[in-house]
């Protein structure tokens, strides 16, 4: 149960990171808010398994 924080941090980050995605710029947005999305869940996944 020690990387318990570890999850929590990512998880953290995530709720931190999507809000500001969303304010970028439309010809941005799509293609770079969706891969970092991504990639930062798939991290989060990781750290579940």
């Amino acid at each position: 149960m020690s990387d318990l924080p570890i999850k929590q941090k990512t998880y953290d980050l995530i709720k931190w990171y999507v809000p500001i995605l969303n304010r970028l710029p439309r010809d941005h947005k799509f293609l770079l808010e969706n891969r970092i999305i991504t990639e930062l869940y798939d991290s989060l996944d990781i750290l579940i398994i």
